[in-house]
């Protein structure tokens, strides 16, 4: 698998890879960081310090491409996106009609699916993270949107190389129920955002998330662009952000386990 998503609230700018959807937003603070070496455990930590406004707000287009390099996308959905702090975010789908008012709740890992069909909400854990977000198709799994923080969530982070605008930095899922054996995170130094992540298992490379399109919004570089490859599926999913919000007025309900889906 933030959290899909601008007004300067915050004195210190911060970068964001949030839950959910949300979280597939990369956000870095405006102007240059000291570019020195540092050890994997310091960048990550940095990049999760710089992490999350208060709460945010977007607008998301998601495309499900049916091949690596096909030219025209296969379905498209629209979605709306609501975050809070670096762990909760709530996930609406808008159309296609036939899962419109499905909703996907992401509180500090623990997942909830509101199926509008059926008027239930299913609890996604174990190996059901692996799937699908709200089982509609797409190379995002609920693991890839989700999670509490890269130094809570994985660790044995290694250097696997530097150059002079990336820190390269492997690391260990913590959850064994993960699908992945290990992450591969590539860093801008100049900013700390995570411009591509590499997804691995028993050493091969199955997914490659890439962010890019970065542009200045409300005193935030945000990645707009967003593309899951998925070599094992041969497909490939891409999400553009927009409207995004920051430290916007959001109802608790939102992010309520028994009323989110009201």
């Amino acid at each position: 698998m933030k959290t899909m998503m601008m007004k300067a609230g915050r004195s210190r700018a911060r970068s964001v890879v949030c839950a959910s959807l949300l979280a597939l937003m990369f956000v870095g603070p405006i102007g240059p960081i000291a570019a020195q070496s540092r050890s994997p455990e310091s960048v990550m930590q940095q990049v999760d310090a710089q992490r999350g406004p208060e709460t945010a707000r977007s607008r998301m287009t998601m495309r499900i491409y049916n091949s690596l390099d096909a030219s025209a996308h296969d379905r498209e959905i629209r979605l709306l996106s609501y975050g809070r702090g670096v762990s909760d975010s709530l996930i609406e789908f808008v159309s296609p009609r036939s899962i419109a008012g499905l909703r996907v709740l992401d509180l500090d890992g623990a997942v909830r699916v509101y199926f509008p069909s059926t008027g239930r909400v299913r609890n996604i854990g174990g190996a059901g993270r692996r799937g699908s977000v709200g089982g509609v198709g797409g190379d995002f799994s609920y693991e890839d949107m989700g999670g509490s923080g890269f130094m809570n969530d994985y660790h044995r982070f290694r250097m696997e190389e530097e150059t002079g605008s990336l820190w390269v930095i492997s690391a260990v899922p913590r959850d064994a129920d993960s699908q992945y054996s290990r992450l591969v995170f590539h860093v801008n130094r100049d900013n700390y955002v995570p411009v591509r992540i590499d997804y691995f298992e028993n050493d091969t490379p199955v997914k490659r998330l890439d962010a890019s399109r970065i542009q200045e919004i409300g005193g935030r570089n945000v990645a707009t662009h967003l593309v899951m490859n998925n070599m094992q599926d041969d497909s490939r999913t891409e999400i553009r952000m927009h409207e995004v919000e920051w430290d916007v007025p959001l109802s608790d309900d939102l992010f309520h386990p028994n009323r989110f889906h009201r």
